[in-house]
């Protein structure tokens, strides 16, 4: 089995990871609660998607509440080893998949503790029809066998299964989430993993990520690590994400309910260090603390989480996690690999063979820069670009995201034809006439003569609206655009626009997230509004602007945070 891997992943990158080799599902069993039509409908689109033999559905019928005790689990244990035993699968299925609508945790009492004997449905099925079963309900967690290995997983070596879920917050977010998986996905090698670090927490995690970002880069992976007070947002295009999520101390400042608002690859995978971030896939969410459903539903392929408190040693290792995902081995593999526990409160959500393979060689495009520039007409915005080299350069179209949604989209009619294959460098441009007013990501979509695309680093343009505009008149849309002069010394002016009235709470912190000075908190009219901050009074520096509109119901129009550079 691990000689056919071996092969297959060296024909698809003599290929340029065009080809992909067949990876069969023979050896997953999906559970399915016939009680919910959810899990019925995902259980069916993930056996159809992935050509799982029809004896491989295990169906049980219990409760349909996330959370159940120690009696209905042990009803749901029970169908799960009796349908595996009858239909043979017992030492045939190395992967369980539960699915949204079967029960995710079992509350046995006393669920903050390492003692507790709650654990997450996932993570006690992992130990049916095995040696240690006799584990499940126990005390506190068990170690994992397969913690740190570094070889294909068998049911038969490690003497248990490996589960995960297929979950988000509605059954269309879990097709989506099967559709972005599954095995050798074909990745640029340049798609980056983000290790967002907290400084204010003095933690191994942290010193793990420092781990993964030096072994990554030593295989020659993107990786870009942050140690700053910044909680990185608006991220584009992620092989993977990891952060401590609303336990981040300053994630306030840049976002809510610590949503990073990433675009991710497919593939990718995701972990936070927050206890209780897979509590719950239910849509309207209960926050508290942030939830993997989150980055699921912003697009990632796999993400860890946690029931109830696991306790900082559940987490999964960045450095193993990653660098197992980086060479060769599947989602739960990976996983699996980096977790220490087992019988505990993790929950890995994906599907289980989902894996990655890299392009080989240099991109068909090297791109030596790309930039943008008001023109004198004062509404076009003029981008320019050059290539060092291309290889069946079919052309590009730009791409434009907003500061609400930061999904990215093709500009219309924004094709700019390529040249083909040549080692001559090359200049480019394109002007968007008309373009709209207010601050905007844009990348360029580079495409292939095969349809292939790849996507460059996203720039920022700040398209301020000319001085003349009378306070009344309407704007479009909540949008705050980039203070001017930036970097400035010693005044600076926001501009924000408000296209109904709300209360606006526009205020500055240092970069250790203290408060330096309120600009603005209090009710406005609709209108394109301007503040000036005159930071004669403070030290050179990155200052952090939180703008936040309210309406009158207490709904957040807009909430965005904006970085400050005073230069002296």
């Amino acid at each position: 089995m691990k000689s056919k891997l071996l092969s297959c992943v060296i024909v698809a990158l003599t290929l340029n990871a065009a080809t992909r080799c067949q990876v069969s599902y023979d050896d997953v069993a999906v559970i399915v609660n016939t009680n919910s039509a959810a899990s019925q409908a995902i259980a069916d689109y993930f056996r159809v998607k992935r050509n799982i033999p029809p004896s491989n559905m295990i169906s049980v019928h219990v409760d349909t509440t996330e959370e159940i005790d120690s009696t209905m689990f042990t009803i749901l244990r029970s169908q799960v080893e009796d349908q595996l035993i009858l239909n043979n699968l017992q030492h045939a299925v190395n992967y369980l998949v539960t699915t949204k609508g079967v029960p995710l945790k079992v509350n046995r009492g006393s669920t903050f503790s390492q003692s507790s004997p709650s654990a997450s449905v996932e993570s006690e099925l992992m130990l049916v029809l095995g040696s240690r079963s006799q584990f499940i309900g126990g005390e506190g967690p068990q170690m994992n066998p397969y913690f740190n290995q570094n070889a294909h997983f068998s049911r038969a070596a490690f003497g248990m299964y490996l589960v995960t879920r297929l979950d988000a917050y509605t059954v269309e977010q879990v097709y989506q989430l099967i559709d972005r998986s599954g095995p050798n996905l074909t990745v640029d090698a340049s798609v980056a993993i983000l290790l967002d670090q907290d400084p204010a927490w003095s933690s191994p995690l942290n010193t793990y990520m420092t781990y993964a970002r030096n072994i990554l880069a030593t295989k020659g992976r993107s990786v870009l690590l942050d140690s700053t007070a910044v909680y990185q947002t608006n991220r584009q295009y992620l092989l993977g994400y990891m952060s401590w999520g609303s336990n981040d101390h300053y994630q306030h400042l840049y976002t809510q309910h610590a949503i990073p608002n990433n675009t991710y690859a497919p593939g990718a995978l995701a972990e936070t260090y927050v206890s209780t971030s897979g509590r719950s896939f239910n849509d309207p969410p209960q926050y508290g603390q942030s939830l993997i459903v989150d980055l699921l539903a912003e697009g990632v392929s796999g993400a860890k989480g946690y029931v109830y408190e696991p306790f900082s040693n559940a987490m999964a290792h960045a450095y193993i996690l990653y660098d197992r995902y980086t060479s060769g081995y599947n989602l739960a593999e990976s996983y699996f690999m980096a977790s220490l526990m087992i019988s505990w409160m993790d929950v890995v959500v994906g599907d289980p063979k989902t894996s990655v393979l890299f392009t080989q060689g240099p991109l068909p495009v090297q791109l030596a820069g790309f930039a943008a520039s008001a023109l004198p007409s004062a509404r076009d915005v003029e981008f320019r670009w050059r290539t060092l080299s291309e290889t069946n350069n079919y052309g590009f179209m730009l791409q434009r995201a907003d500061t609400v949604s930061h999904q990215f989209s093709d500009v219309p009619n924004s094709v700019v034809p390529g040249r083909g294959t040549t080692l001559i460098p090359q200049e480019y441009s394109w002007v968007y006439a008309e373009a709209p007013w207010g601050t905007y990501s844009y990348r360029l979509r580079q495409i292939d003569l095969d349809g292939t695309s790849h996507y460059s680093e996203p720039i920022v343009v700040s398209h301020v609206q000319p001085t003349g505009v009378t306070e009344g008149e309407r704007a479009s849309a909540f949008r705050l655009q980039t203070n001017v002069p930036n970097p400035f010394n010693p005044t600076t002016t926001i501009r924000y626009d408000l296209p109904e009235a709300v209360h606006v709470s526009l205020v500055v912190y240092d970069a250790l997230g203290r408060k330096v000075v309120e600009l603005v908190n209090g009710i406005q009219d609709a209108g394109f509004r301007s503040v000036e901050w005159n930071a004669a009074g403070v030290a050179s520096g990155l200052y952090l602007a939180r703008f936040t509109a309210t309406d009158a119901t207490g709904t957040m129009k807009l909430a965005q945070v904006m970085k400050l550079m005073l230069l002296k």
